[in-house]
């Protein structure tokens, strides 16, 4: 037998995904206009953007690191964000380090150090880091970099992966040595913050009390979600990172050529669910298939749901203790 030889090669774009639904609707491909096609793209946006309401779909979870600012109790999230599942403070040792004469050095270690995390307190606009490491201070290897678009007075964090022992490391820039402070972590440690709610938080009577921050109250703002924070971060904070990983939207897809951020499982679902959305706003549509694509969309929803978990297991504490003693 002659198989092609790849798995998840081939490419699926907006434009495949709505012509397969306009299909599905009994429409031929000539009679599908410029404007179907407009109104096809924002419903599939709209169904992307449901599928955030039922469950966490498993791509969507990312992690972030985001800075504490002594006395700032509240952080702004990303724009997308639809909810935090786990939140972290992360304290971390510090490599030393001096800052070098050369104005494309801005900091180096000249003893083994293993740096996980580097920090920049910015004190003018951002640049683009190189971070280095090497055994003998002549040939450098790039371990990571740094791009951002952070202004003066503000901390940036970027994680070194994989981090290893090393007897110098340094941080570069093809401009000249921005006068910012530096901070290479070692030893990360997390400790699990705990969530309040809207109730708890608000009964705080000081809440620009200053310590270290352990609780968080998830604030879904728009356009960008907010945690705040109690205690406020203090001083040392300022060396600590807030570790989220959050439930993000799915990515935008703002033309026909570009692909859908969905798993290659999920596209027959997103394909049934796009023809029922369509066929209702689509008058050559036979209203005598509606129900046959609504039940056809349901279905195929709960396949997709069905499979798309990561098959750890589950635990289940009942918290039946007080009735136990």
């Amino acid at each position: 037998m002659a198989f092609s030889g790849t798995i998840s090669a081939t490419t699926f774009n907006a434009l495949k995904v709505v012509d397969h639904a306009f299909r599905r609707c009994r429409l031929p491909a000539q009679g599908i206009t410029a404007e179907m096609h407009t109104y096809a793209l924002e419903n599939l946006y709209l169904a992307l953007s449901e599928l955030a309401n039922p469950r966490v779909p498993s791509w969507c979870i990312e992690r972030q690191i985001y800075p504490f600012y002594e006395g700032q109790y509240q952080v702004n999230l990303d724009l997308g964000t639809v909810s935090v599942l786990n939140a972290n403070l992360r304290t971390l040792g510090s490599a030393g380090g001096t800052v070098s004469s050369n104005t494309t050095t801005l900091y180096q270690v000249t003893s083994p150090a293993v740096v996980n995390t580097v920090g920049v307190k910015w004190t003018a606009a951002a640049v683009t880091l190189t971070f280095q490491t090497s055994a003998d201070a002549i040939t450098w290897t790039t371990v990571g970099s740094q791009t951002t678009a952070a202004v003066s007075g503000s901390w940036t964090w970027t994680d070194i992966v994989p981090a290893l022992a090393a007897n110098y490391f340094r941080i570069t820039s093809i401009a000249a040595r921005v006068n910012s402070e530096i901070y290479l972590g070692t030893s990360p440690s997390e400790t699990p913050m705990g969530m309040l709610n809207r109730d708890q938080f608000v009964d705080q009577n000081n809440k620009v009390f200053q310590g270290r921050p352990l609780t968080y109250w998830f604030q879904r703002n728009i356009p960008r979600p907010v945690i705040n924070l109690w205690p406020a971060p203090n001083a040392a904070a300022e060396h600590q990172q807030l570790i989220i990983w959050r439930h993000r939207q799915i990515m935008d897809t703002t033309n026909l050529q570009q692909e859908v951020e969905v798993p290659q499982r999920w596209l027959q679902a997103i394909i049934d669910g796009l023809a029922s959305k369509v066929a209702i706003e689509t008058p050559q549509v036979d209203m005598n298939i509606m129900q046959i694509l609504v039940q056809r969309a349901m279905m195929s929803a709960q396949r997709a749901w069905d499979g798309d978990n990561d098959g750890s297991p589950i635990q289940i504490n009942p918290g039946i203790s007080v009735y136990t003693k």
